[in-house]
């Protein structure tokens, strides 16, 4: 069986040559889970996106489902397996795996997922689908829509007019890369309930979104790093926002866009200014809509013509960066209770990219934020990154120690990306 791929699937699968395109979560059971019980419920979930047990055809922009087998998906192992060393290959395999890693007293669940499939929201999306299975409710009503012309009809109903992105300039940062035995490492530095509580106060006094001050502490610690002045960073724009919710339709698709900011990072100016400057950078990228432009003509394209030329002019037009962030926002710890499991920890982050690249992720789980990073190269280079992340807390704990200043009016933007 075939499922026809999405055009922003298509970039997904060119921003990836290098790199699995994958997204990984990591939750922490209080007990053991039933697995014949997880079993049944990815099968269940399979009826409504078959395409988890799919393989991408890159050439035809589509999926293919030869058998379900829910063993290529679920996989149990004793502590300490590290699901991380695996290859995965969702070109020829299915697009999503799921490691049940048994310890003396508890399980973890990895889950590792496409994003030719899907992106960050739509990846937790497919966990609350998978606890709605474990917990066999009622999902013969439910839906799944990939489709991206919904989207982009509200899109254009919103903009008007769209502009090119021009010949626009990126200021490219590369880190130091250091020799040594090239291992994955998995980074992560947490910002406790108290801590993140502050951050968000500080935040919502001057109107700022956590993604907004996030981005402005990589700017910054990148800065401080290398000496650039001038940063470009990527954000994404999760176009979820422009649909209206409707009851039983999950949205388990690549919906999310991209903007890139060019932050300038004054050194003598106070953290405050950097994130104020960030706030407005995305106000503009959204009123300027450069985005939809490069959207739209990908659309056009998509289906019409050979996926070899559309391949080489897409890549003139999406800008590649070696350092990247994406956000995946608040964990519903409501809609994350698999029966009789409670989830002590929940962590999601993004693909193992090899150093110097790098791409940091943002996620909320039981009020702590966690940023962390997965990484292949050599003990120096993880130091680099874990470097990186300290800086980055640093910089928005001495945020949240300024005293919360009056609300003004918010730059007038077309939607909000402030947390998924």
């Amino acid at each position: 069986m075939y499922y026809r791929g999405e055009v922003l699937d298509f970039v997904n699968m060119l921003l990836t040559d290098e790199t699995v395109p994958l997204m990984r979560s990591r939750l922490v059971f209080s007990s053991k889970i039933n697995v014949e019980r997880l079993k049944a419920a990815v099968l269940a979930s399979a009826q409504i996106v078959p395409e988890i047990f799919a393989s991408y055809q890159a050439d035809r922009n589509r999926f293919e489902v030869v058998h379900q087998q829910v063993d290529d998906i679920v996989i149990e192992a004793q502590s300490p397996y590290s699901p991380e060393n695996v290859e995965f290959n969702f070109n020829n395999g299915p697009q999503l795996q799921l490691f049940v890693i048994h310890h003396d007293q508890y399980d973890v669940l990895q889950a590792f997922m496409s994003h030719l499939l899907t992106d960050s929201v739509g990846f937790k999306e497919y966990l609350y689908l998978l606890v709605q299975a474990y917990n066999y409710d009622d999902l013969s009503h439910f839906s799944n829509e990939r489709r991206l012309r919904p989207v982009m009809s509200q899109l254009q109903r919103q903009f008007k007019k769209t502009h090119a992105h021009g010949d626009a300039h990126f200021s490219t940062v590369r880190l130091p890369h250091y020799q040594g035995i090239s291992l994955r490492h998995i980074g992560h530095i947490m910002l406790t309930s108290d801590q993140f509580r502050r951050v968000r106060r500080v935040a919502k006094a001057q109107d700022i979104g956590i993604s907004e001050a996030i981005l402005a502490a990589y700017a910054k610690a990148l800065q401080v790093l290398t000496g650039h002045t001038t940063i470009t960073l990527p954000c994404p724009v999760n176009f979820r926002r422009l649909t209206t919710d409707q009851p039983n339709i999950t949205q388990i698709a690549n919906l999310t866009g991209t903007v890139y900011l060019n932050i300038k990072v004054d050194v003598d100016a106070p953290f405050s200014v950097l994130v104020q400057q960030v706030h407005d950078l995305l106000a503009a990228e959204h009123t300027r809509a450069a985005f939809l432009y490069r959207l739209t003509n990908l659309q056009k394209m998509n289906h019409t013509m050979p996926i070899g030329l559309m391949r080489k002019i897409a890549k003139r037009w999406l800008a590649q960066q070696p350092l990247t962030y994406t956000n995946f926002g608040t964990i519903d710890q409501a809609r994350l209770k698999f029966h009789g499991l409670t989830v002590v920890n929940c962590v999601f982050s993004g693909a193992f990219r090899t150093t110097p690249t790098m791409e940091i992720a943002a996620s909320t789980f039981a009020g702590t934020c966690t940023l962390s990073f997965n990484s292949i190269g050599s003990e120096r280079d993880y130091q680099l990154g874990m470097k990186i992340l300290e800086n980055i807390q640093a910089q928005l704990l001495v945020w949240a120690q300024t005293a919360p200043t009056p609300q003004v009016a918010p730059t007038k933007a077309t939607f909000s990306i402030k947390e998924s």
